[in-house]
Order: structure tokens, then sequence, then C-alpha cells
């Protein structure tokens, strides 16, 4: 692999996890505005609301603590760069994962309710994921490396 490679595949493979959850909203809000498909499950409205929220908050904790243990592990360990950055972009992923299943689940439950309040839930959330997303610089300070290390991924 060049040198950077591996920094810029999580880089785009961020970019990617983001776009599908966008794309997934975009074609659900159209079907919804345009009355293509007529939301089946009104009367489940109040339940999804709580569901969608519980499952929010707890994917969103055990996201960041996950991804908070994981990194204080990284740090403590006697490993080359490149071993960090593994175990750096597993940590990474599973977070964003536990990020991204929330975001689906509310937009499944606004086409299948029509309530716009699932996607307000769906751009914290993406808000949440942008935040989330790798810079060289977060990643040099995360896994206390020094940038010519950084450089040689």
């Amino acid at each position: 692999m060049q040198k950077g490679a591996a920094f810029k595949i999580l880089s785009v493979l961020h970019k990617g996890l983001m776009m599908g959850q966008i794309l997934f909203s975009a074609v659900c809000i159209y079907l919804v505005y345009t009355n293509s498909i007529l939301p089946s499950a009104k009367e489940l409205d109040k339940t999804l609301q709580v569901v969608a929220l519980i499952i929010t908050t707890g994917g969103i904790y055990v996201g960041m603590a996950f991804f908070k243990k994981k990194l204080l592990q990284i740090r403590t360990i006697q490993a080359d760069a490149k071993e960090k950055f593994a175990l750096y972009r597993t940590a990474c992923l599973i977070q964003w994962a536990l990020l991204e299943a929330p975001s689906i689940l509310c937009t499944i439950c606004f086409f299948l309710t029509g309530n716009y309040a699932f996607l307000a839930l769906v751009l914290v959330i993406l808000f949440l994921f942008v935040m989330t997303a790798p810079s060289k610089l977060k990643m040099q300070l995360q896994l206390q490396i020094s940038e010519a290390e950084l450089e040689d991924l």
C-alpha cells in the first residue's frame, strides 16, 4: 500500500457509510412526500418514538463509551503505528455501526408512520456521524503517534 493509503481508505469508508444513510433517508422522504407509499403503521407512532429514542440514545452512548475504552487500550499497548491503526480502525467501524443502526431504524420508522420527528432524530445522528469523521490530526492525537508514523500508514 502507498503511504497514507490506510487513512484514505478509512476516510472513504466513513463517507460511504454516511452517504448510504443520506441516500436511504432521501428515498424514503421522497416516497412519503409524494404519497407514492402511504404510511402503514400510524397507530404505532408513539411506540416507535419511544423505541427509536431508546435505541438512538443507547447506540450513541455505547458507541462513544466503547470508542473511548478502545482508545485507552490502544494508548497503553506497546505496538507500532500500524498495529495501533488497525485497532483504531476497528474501534471506528464499531462506533460508526452503532450510530448508523439507529439512523436506519429512525428512517424506517419515518417510512412506516410518516412522522417527520423521526427525521429530526436522523439529522442529530448524522451530525454526530459527521463529527466522528477521521482526520489526520485527530488520529495523531488519539493514537499518540508522531506525524512521521502517521504518514507511513
